[in-house]
């Protein structure tokens, strides 16, 4: 664990907010959201190193980074924030570096969020996406991390379930596999960002009518087998790890082509943290994965 690693997870553990330890808090916090939650996004004014524009698309405000003709890919990147909150600026640089460097177009949706929606809008957004992105006759591939990490596997089991066929690589970075939160948790050495009780709760509200343990808000428990090469990334030092270490096995098990990339003492959604060494470790191998 590096220098700057120990200062981040010092940051992270005075900022722990207290609404994913407990469920009233999280209702307190989802309240707050609605309140907020179908505002327009306003992409930072900042300096960029691809041309970023908001659209609206499939009934949806799309980011989208470098978009032109002459790209080699495509990326439909799902942000995290427990399905409540909304996209980060840590998000946004990131999908901005991976556009230019393996010279993609990424395609962000600013997807409908819990407490106001449901997964059923978001599903219908990504697949009109995704079906759309099929015209344009270039590899595909999905990444998210987070919330929008379980979401990105949940909607290539779907895929498969409905024999659509699947992009040429699926990303996760600490994907959210179990929104049910069912999984053995005390064997977590430290987790200065999330916590049970509280995700637990907005996962329920985020899979509305589903049993929280239905494959499409909770991948753990889908069929897999159909399902693209795989690279996850995940830290020691966060909630999701048993719960991404059983997911990997499953895909193992099932004959899929998957990698896990285990960042020892590292934090959820390490491979987003500007400035940390192991952070560039891990940007580095997605680019690498990209331009395979």
């Amino acid at each position: 664990m590096s220098k700057m690693s120990k200062i981040m997870e010092k940051t992270l553990e005075k900022k722990h907010r207290e609404y994913v330890d407990d469920a009233v808090k999280a209702d307190e916090h989802m309240n707050e959201r609605s309140l907020e939650e179908d505002e327009k996004y306003e992409i930072p004014k900042m300096i960029y190193h691809t041309k970023v524009e908001s659209k609206d698309m499939f009934d949806c405000q799309m980011v989208i980074f470098n978009e032109k003709d002459d790209t080699d890919c495509m990326i439909i990147y799902l942000h995290g924030g427990i399905y409540v909150n909304e996209i980060r600026l840590p998000h946004i640089i990131f999908c901005d570096k991976i556009a230019k460097k393996v010279n993609a177009c990424v395609f962000t949706p600013i997807y409908p969020l819990a407490p106001n929606h449901t997964y059923e809008e978001t599903y219908r957004i990504v697949e009109k996406l995704y079906n759309y992105l099929l015209t344009k006759d270039k590899p595909i591939i999905i990444m998210g991390d987070s919330a929008g990490g379980g979401l990105s596997a949940a909607f290539c089991e779907y895929l498969s379930a409905n024999n659509i066929s699947e992009p040429k690589n699926l990303i996760l970075i600490s994907p959210w596999v179990d929104v049910s939160m069912s999984g053995d948790y005390d064997s977590v050495e430290f987790d200065p960002m999330l916590g049970v009780d509280g995700l637990r709760e907005m996962g329920e509200i985020w899979a509305g009518d589903l049993d929280p343990k239905d494959y499409k808000v909770s991948p753990l428990f889908g069929e897999v087998n159909k399902l693209p090469k795989t690279t996850i990334f995940v830290g020691t030092h966060e909630i999701f790890y048993s719960d991404v270490v059983k997911f990997y096995k499953k895909l193992k098990d099932n004959g899929i082509d998957v990698e896990l990339v285990i960042g020892e003492k590292m934090n959820h959604v390490y491979p987003l943290y500007p400035l940390v060494p192991e952070s560039k470790e891990a940007f580095n191998k997605i680019v690498e994965i990209l331009l395979d």
